[in-house]
């Protein structure tokens, strides 16, 4: 056979007849292998993810309670297109799951190929406060372009600063609405009416409910569920 390109152009070598399937399938395979490592080790390096929702994922969500909200996120993932942005907000009372079906989100379109990442953001506003630091070796803009170039971003517990005015919440509006037009989650416990207390929180929740579709948990902590589980069995 002649080859065709590279340095040895025009020269002929021997080949075998018929298709190398085992060692193509091989390679494929690394190739697959490598991707999906890239991919975990971006969505590892750039989340701000609390240790408690490390190992969430579908498979270990309890879903008695939120069975409408758990059907959501899995046709979420996938309806997912990469050219039809999206948004889901998940609202409700602390500790209803929020943030294990985000994640759970996140790590399901990690699998299928797409750069995710999960923020905490009251720790994002903590790492671009740091980066304000003459001696922080990572730049705001670092930040701020790993969030703008991701597939999907999911901003976790928007309100949990406590701050309705000021750096925080300007910075935070800037961050959510650089990312108008693609694929986001949000999770928060406040309520509209909270959203409504000042201008700038109004802002936010404007880009928030921009292509959303909301989804309401309300209900009993899971904590607390645990705990009144454990009572009851004791008496």
């Amino acid at each position: 056979m002649k080859m065709m390109f590279g340095p040895k152009k025009g020269e002929y070598f021997e080949t075998k007849r018929g298709c190398d399937c085992e060692i193509i399938e091989l390679i494929q395979k690394q190739q697959e292998e490598a991707k999906k490592a890239r991919l975990k080790r971006i969505f590892d390096e750039n989340s701000l993810i609390n240790p408690a929702l490390k190992h969430a994922t579908f498979e270990n969500f309890n879903h008695s309670e939120f069975r409408q909200a758990y059907e959501k996120a899995k046709q979420y993932v996938n309806e997912f297109n990469i050219n039809e942005p999206k948004n889901l907000l998940f609202q409700g009372t602390f500790g209803t799951g929020k943030s294990h079906l985000s994640v759970s989100i996140a790590k399901a379109l990690q699998e299928k190929g797409y750069v995710t990442i999960f923020i905490s953001t009251p720790k994002l506003l903590t790492k671009i406060r740091n980066t304000y630091n003459k001696n922080s070796e990572l730049g705001e803009e670092k930040i701020i372009n790993a969030i703008a170039e991701a597939d999907l971003v999911v901003f976790d517990d928007i309100g949990a600063e406590g701050e309705y005015s000021g750096w925080s919440v300007q910075k935070l509006f800037e961050v959510i609405d650089q990312r108008a037009g693609k694929h986001n989650i949000y999770t928060t416990n406040l309520t509209s009416a909270e959203f409504e207390a000042t201008k700038d929180m109004q802002r936010i929740f404007s880009r928030m409910m921009m292509n959303s579709e909301p989804i309401i948990m309300n209900g009993t902590d899971y904590r607390k569920r645990q705990f009144l589980k454990g009572a009851k069995e004791n008496v």
